[in-house]
């Protein structure tokens, strides 16, 4: 069953992450607290009817990591030594019921542009998709992905989508879904198997 919500569905999700045109909020009919019987005034909804529907969350960019600068590997922390400047420029979700829980999709798209030197090769951005209620995180998980920038542009648009999050019906009520990028996260290689170094013939 596909859930309605009030912000970007499926279409926009799609059109964020496979083409560089990103898709602005728009808006869709939502489940409210309100329900309208003909010209009549709002009658509020059920308690209990309203405890028992699903929603789709809201999902936000956090504040403050809307952008990440890339550094030298020999020079981190050098604000002299910026090979790439990362940011994040558009956030979508799109819900379905699957089994009486709540699967999140969360997209997320943005552009690497090379830094001041021009610098130009692969680059990870390391996105990082947080479902908190509260005070407590119940999800969260780094979705990395690789642009390669080079000249003439000097820039890569990079786009990811995240299907991990399962909600339950009253935790879909409470949740807030937030999206940044986080330079901390592991987007190292995966590290090769010990073993002896083959001998030469």
């Amino acid at each position: 069953m596909r859930l309605r919500s009030s912000n970007l569905g499926r279409s926009a999700l799609a059109a964020l992450v496979l083409g560089p045109v990103l898709v602005a909020c728009g808006s869709m009919d939502g489940i409210g607290a309100k329900v309208l019987s003909g010209g009549a005034e709002p009658k509020e909804m059920d308690p209990k009817i309203w405890a028992a529907t699903p929603l789709c969350p809201e999902v936000t960019i956090r504040d403050g990591t809307e952008f990440m600068p890339i550094f030298d590997p020999t020079k981190p922390g050098d604000f002299g030594s910026i090979r790439f400047q990362a940011n994040i420029q558009r956030v979508a979700r799109d819900c379905d019921d699957v089994s009486g829980q709540i699967r999140v999709r969360v997209g997320a798209a943005g552009r690497v542009l090379s830094g001041p030197k021009g610098a130009v090769g692969a680059v990870t951005v390391p996105v990082r998709v947080v479902g908190m209620i509260g005070e407590k995180v119940i999800y969260s998980k780094v979705v990395p992905t690789t642009v390669d920038v080079q000249a003439p542009d000097f820039s890569a648009l990079w786009s990811i989508v995240d299907e991990g999050m399962l909600l339950s019906v009253p935790d879909s009520h409470e949740v807030s879904i937030l999206v940044g990028l986080d330079p901390k996260g592991d987007t190292k290689p995966p590290r090769q198997p010990h073993g002896r170094r083959p001998t030469k013939g």
